[in-house]
């Protein structure tokens, strides 16, 4: 039976280990729903204040008539990278998390890791806009990201039935392999950039511009 959805919300922020154990029967369905509404949350705040910062930035744009189109473009630019961008991050966790998982002996499927990994999102995906807190956001934006990694623990644990020192090794090959290929991405795209700009430097830049000059 699905656990009411503000139960959820809260539960896994106060009480994670009851309301793992809970939503252990609780189906894929389930928590692509839940999911849903978590990324509909962070994807709306996100667009919002992608907003308002950016008519921080460049009020002189309502002079001109043309601040509310370049207002509501970032809007909708910011809130389809915000969906975007939560899909790709659950099925990259979900995807790691369920190899460590099995390296560690976990007995759970993908959708047990699934489900860990969309529930370990909530702190992070409800709560994470508030690092824009002059001082302390960084702080509040750490202890969220934390908090996240405890739960993905938390989840492994009681879904894929693991004792907690296996769901932690899970959890360490789980973002192991993400810091590694990220880092290989970082490589290889800077290294494409050197060579790039190295062509583009002893070529002798690009071609001078001539202007003809009509009497």
């Amino acid at each position: 039976m699905a656990i009411p959805l503000t139960e959820k919300l809260v539960g896994f922020i106060l009480r994670p280990v009851g309301t793992f154990r809970d939503a252990r029967d609780e189906t894929v369905v389930d928590a692509g729903i839940y999911f849903l509404v978590l990324l509909v949350i962070n994807a709306l705040i996100t667009a919002v204040l992608s907003v308002l910062g950016f008519s921080a930035v460049e009020s002189v744009e309502s002079t001109f008539g043309i601040g509310a189109t370049t207002g509501a473009l970032d809007f909708v630019g910011s809130l389809v990278a915000a969906f975007i961008g939560g899909i790709v991050v659950l099925i990259v966790l979900s995807v790691f998390l369920h190899v460590g998982a099995r390296f560690a002996g976990g007995r759970g499927d993908f959708a047990d890791s699934l489900k860990s990994s969309v529930y370990s999102l909530t702190p992070s995906m409800l709560l994470g806009w508030l690092v824009i807190i002059p001082v302390i956001g960084w702080i509040l934006g750490l202890v969220f990201f934390i908090w996240s990694v405890v739960l993905l623990v938390l989840g492994v644990r009681e879904l894929h039935e693991l004792d907690t020192g296996r769901a932690i090794i899970a959890v360490v090959i789980a973002i192991g392999i993400i810091l590694l290929i990220l880092v290989i991405l970082a490589v290889v795209i800077g290294v494409a950039l050197f060579a790039l700009f190295g062509i583009f430097s002893s070529s002798g830049g690009p071609l001078p511009v001539v202007t003809v000059v009509s009497t």
